[in-house]
């Protein structure tokens, strides 16, 4: 495999290093790196919060900060520890103050703009309903108060490249060539459990108007058939509940308790497909493991990249049924325990 160039520019000046670890993950806001700092200058080689960036044989891989230096030394040697954190960490830190803490007539997009009073950015265009009015609970962080709409509406939060909070609802593309026993897989682990599987799924809310039994008691049941007996869970649904809301939510909870089941880790050699693309979180990939009973496109719920001492470089996948991310059927050939179940059949009853 090329040998890849990893860049660490922080406060300014390039800070060389002999190994490092890059993990960007589709259901976290947060992108992280850690780098084992080769340094021989005067004091540490960096402070916290510094301004930082992470680029890969000339393409950015992420904009943030320095978050922790850590160092060691001896009588003769030293060596520095330093992590990275992209910009999104003060939508998941920092408090919002906005002068009303008020918005109306919103979607989830409409809602981060409004209260990203840092400058963070937001990206996205996941398909939302609209809500009357949205309130900032006094000490809450910009994630908080998209995080459970969000989870309501099916959507994940997660970061790009530049920094910036990304609204997706799906995956956003797919990569080239695949991932293949025998080709280019090093090493491959994968977990089938019935942990954080449930069947059926119901979410339940009210309207805050009228008081009909359609506005008092919705329900939306969901179903996972992988599960193979009677594990019924109750989930209430926050904000405004309306046919549409309950529905998704319901679908999004056996999605994601399904996905959470069912998920396997790749090793494979190099940080790129076959079209040049860095593996990237929320991608598809073709995946062929007979081992592991996988013959269907999954979902790169995480990706990590590995470059050691020696200049070797792997890609560590964490993967998962496209819909336990809010993609479609994959129509694979897989082993059934590795399916996900999908949204179209959702019921709904209004009391």
């Amino acid at each position: 495999m090329p040998l890849e160039t990893v860049v660490f520019l922080a406060g300014g000046k390039v800070l060389q290093h002999v190994s490092c670890l890059l993990s960007a993950s589709a259901e976290q806001a947060v992108r992280e790196a850690s780098f084992a700092i080769a340094w021989s200058g005067p004091g540490v080689p960096c402070l916290p919060d510094d301004p930082a960036t992470v680029t890969v044989s000339g393409t950015l891989w992420g904009t943030g900060y320095v978050r922790d230096v850590r160092g060691q030394h001896d009588e003769r040697n030293r060596s520095y520890d330093v992590t990275f954190v992209s910009r999104t960490i003060d939508a998941t830190e920092c408090s919002i103050d906005h002068p009303t803490g008020f918005k109306a007539n919103c979607d989830l997009v409409e809602i981060a703009r409004e209260f990203d009073m840092l400058g963070i950015g937001v990206e996205g265009s996941p398909k939302t309903e609209k809500k009357a009015r949205h309130k900032v609970v006094p000490g809450e962080t910009l994630f908080e108060t998209l995080e459970t709409d969000a989870r309501g509406q099916g959507v994940l939060i997660h970061d790009t490249e530049q920094g910036k909070l990304k609204l997706a609802d799906k995956p956003e593309g797919r990569h080239a060539g695949g991932l293949a026993l025998r080709v280019n897989i090093k090493s491959a682990t994968g977990e089938i459990t019935g942990e954080g599987r449930f069947s059926p799924v119901k979410v339940r809310g009210q309207s805050s108007t009228g008081v009909t039994s359609p506005a008092l008691r919705p329900e939306a049941t969901a179903r996972d058939g992988g599960v193979k007996r009677n594990r019924p869970r109750i989930i209430p649904h926050e904000g405004e509940a309306t046919s549409s809301r309950l529905k998704k939510r319901a679908a999004w909870e056996a999605k994601r308790g399904a996905g959470n089941g069912t998920s396997c880790t790749i090793v494979t050699p190099g940080w790129r497909d076959t079209g040049g693309r860095l593996w990237t979180r929320n991608f598809l990939v073709a995946v062929s493991d007979d081992w592991l009973g996988i013959e269907q496109d999954m979902v790169i719920s995480q990706a990590q990249l590995r470059q050691d001492a020696n200049g070797g470089t792997e890609a560590v996948l964490t993967l998962k049924d496209p819909r336990a991310l809010g993609g479609d059927n994959p129509r694979g050939k897989s082993a059934s325990g590795w399916a996900a179940p999908g949204g179209e059949d959702v019921e709904y009853r209004d009391g």
